[in-house]
């Protein structure tokens, strides 16, 4: 606790009331010859319970009504626990400070004062305001911008800074104020690093060392602020509005080289606001008119906000300028494109019409080719037909043809055997014995012409029983003794057709396998279209096979095997079904001939010698005439087989 002591005389009465103007940081009590006439704070011989205040130019009137010598003693004191700034005592060297006003003009000036203050600082109250929700709304309203946003937090943070100094000025409590006023200080330094940002994005540059220099020094100023009472602020708005300035001309300076619309209005506020810091210490230092001090601190403060907002403004007035030529430009190219459209429409109208004539007349086209193609289909069903016919007609005439050599042989023998008996006959002498020989031989001979005359008859009926149209109707049949009939029947055929073929021909069939219910006029075409097919391959692979060792002559590594064509029937029995197997050693087929080898019309003989309906037909009197199914393995250079389940 320190006592303060100063003595003063009136040498003439005052006409008007003097008073005390104080600022103190601690808890006071002021006495006027030795009488008590006012106290700040509570002051106790126990420093726990020392309460400080600062009054803050409230000043507070002297008894004083006639002129006179007078002692004024002041006994005062810091509150503990509170972190006052040595910096601020040791430039002072005092925690207590009074002059002695003109009461009636300084309460009158000070009641003007605070009219003009709380009038202002509510008024830049609402204009922040007015501000943060414009900012707000357009950022809400174009959310891709993010300016607007970091403006409107700046002006948020700001009008939270003026709210806390009304309430920090209202009350004198050191320990309330020193919340209050600091927090203020808080606000304002994270307004100004939102604005700073924003015009960092403005000027399209990344933020650089600058900015993180005033971002460190905001920190600490901000800290030391919140930690200390007294804090020299002031020094600490000079240096920043220093650093601030600096950033400011180089971003002015890069956003007017890149040609940015209203950058100039945005760069000139921006000097404004630091050169008005700046001249804020000015103002203090000479002890200028407080409203000069707080004109000179409300432009240095709000005018970086006020210059982002005109800049803002004008790019926004420029992108409705670029938005409204657009949308003449679009409603331009909306006219043309309607034009367009209607053009198209009538064009694609004709184009309809034309169409619809083509299609009809295509259509009627299509059904006559069609009709001519079903008529074509049933001219190549019949000469598939005609030709298995044929074939079979070859080999069974082949067949017919030794049994008819027989008899004819016979019948000569017999012819000579009956006129050697006639002349014996005719013989004075007859030889009995002779002649009775002559008679077995004869016998022997109608034997044997009666055997083969019945064979040639046999095989007549047949050639006459499969050369008839199929019924249609199913009937028990023997599948061994048809698929033997037609395999031998299909080896003469092609025998009579081509005297220089030749092929081992080997069966296997299945004496379990009962006779079986089937159109046998159908089976027998497909066992014989099977079988053509696979002496077909092996003649073509014997005939490559010829060639191949006629152009291979000298050449010691050809290989000598030579080449046995060989076609295996065979039949088999299975739990619910039976088998016929057509086997050949030939030239084989490729994957892709395999996958279309049951398409009609479809053939890889050449022109003349296949109507590519023989496969088509015998898959269809299988699968759909007899339930069954008809499936070929082959392997390319090999051989095929053909598998008929029944």
């Amino acid at each position: 606790i320190k006592w303060l002591l100063l003595d003063f005389e009136l040498k003439n009465k005052s006409n008007q009331p003097l008073g005390l103007s104080i600022t103190q940081a601690g808890a006071s009590e002021i006495y006027l010859n030795g009488k008590l006439i006012h106290q700040f704070g509570h002051l106790d011989s126990d420093s726990n319970k020392i309460i400080a205040a600062d009054p803050i130019y409230i000043p507070i009137a002297f008894p004083i009504d006639s002129g006179g010598k007078y002692r004024l003693a002041v006994r005062c004191a810091l509150q503990p626990h509170i972190h006052y700034t040595r910096l601020y005592f040791l430039a002072t060297n005092k925690n207590f400070d009074a002059k002695i006003v003109n009461l009636i003009a300084t309460q009158n000036e000070l009641w003007a004062y605070k009219v003009y203050y709380t009038g202002l600082e509510v008024f830049k109250i609402g204009v922040l305001f007015m501000l943060f929700i414009l900012h707000l709304s357009f950022y809400f309203y174009q959310k891709v911008n993010k300016i607007h946003l970091l403006l409107s937090f700046s002006f948020l943070f700001s009008l939270l800074q003026y709210v806390l100094k009304i309430i920090g000025q209202t009350q004198n409590s050191v320990e309330y104020r020193f919340f209050t006023l600091n927090a203020s200080f808080w606000m304002c330094g994270i307004a100004t690093l939102f604005v700073l940002t924003a015009f960092y994005k403005l000027s399209k540059m990344r933020t650089d060392w600058y900015y993180k220099i005033v971002f460190v020094f905001t920190i600490i100023g901000s800290s030391l602020s919140s930690y200390t009472y007294g804090f020299l602020w002031s020094s600490f708005y000079l240096i920043n509005a220093f650093i601030n300035f600096i950033i400011t001309l180089r971003l002015t300076r890069v956003g007017l080289k890149k040609k940015i619309k209203g950058f100039g209005i945005l760069g000139a506020a921006v000097m404004i606001n630091c050169l008005s810091f700046l001249a804020i210490e000015f103002t203090i230092f000479f002890s200028i008119n407080p409203y000069v001090i707080d004109l000179v601190y409300n432009l240095a403060y709000i005018a970086m906000p006020i210059g982002l907002s005109l800049f803002m403004s004008i790019e926004a007035s420029e992108t409705n300028k670029t938005l409204t030529n657009k949308l003449v430009e679009n409603e331009d190219l909306k006219n043309q494109t309607i034009a367009q459209e209607k053009e198209k429409q009538q064009i694609l109208s004709t184009q309809n019409e034309t169409l619809e004539r083509q299609v009809a007349e295509r259509t009627t086209e299509l059904k006559q080719s069609l009709e001519n193609l079903k008529s074509t289909q049933n001219q190549l069903i019949q000469s598939e037909k005609l030709a298995s016919l044929g074939e079979l007609t070859a080999g069974i005439a082949h067949e017919i043809q030794n049994p008819l050599n027989f008899v004819n042989n016979f019948s000569e023998l017999s012819v000579d055997l009956a006129k050697d008996i006639k002349d014996e006959l005719h013989k004075s002498e007859i030889d009995k014995p002779y002649v009775e020989d002559l008679l077995t031989d004869l016998t022997a001979n109608q034997e044997k012409i009666n055997h083969h005359g019945k064979r040639a008859a046999s095989i007549v009926s047949g050639m006459l029983e499969h050369s008839r149209a199929s019924t249609g109707k199913k009937e028990l049949t023997d599948i061994n003794k048809l698929t033997d009939e037609y395999f031998r029947l299909s080896f003469h055929g092609l025998r009579a057709k081509n005297k220089d073929f030749n092929a081992e021909i080997i069966t296997h069939f299945d004496a379990t396998i009962p006779k079986i219910e089937i159109i046998p006029q159908d089976v027998g075409r497909v066992i014989l279209n099977l079988i053509n097919n696979a002496f077909y391959a092996v003649n073509e692979k014997r005939i490559l096979d010829n060639e191949r060792r006629k152009t291979g002559d000298g050449n010691k590594n050809l290989d000598t095997e030579i080449y046995s064509p060989t076609v295996t029937v065979s039949t088999l029995k299975t739990d619910n079904a039976i088998e016929i197997h057509v086997k050949d050693n030939g030239i084989g087929m490729s994957e892709a001939i395999r996958a279309k080898v049951f398409q009609p019309f479809f053939t890889t003989k050449p022109t003349g010698q296949g109507t590519g309906l023989g496969l088509s037909l015998a898959y269809d009197i299988i699968m759909k005439g007899h339930g069954g199914t008809l499936k070929v393995e082959s392997t390319e250079g090999v051989g095929t087989t053909f598998i008929i389940t029944l």
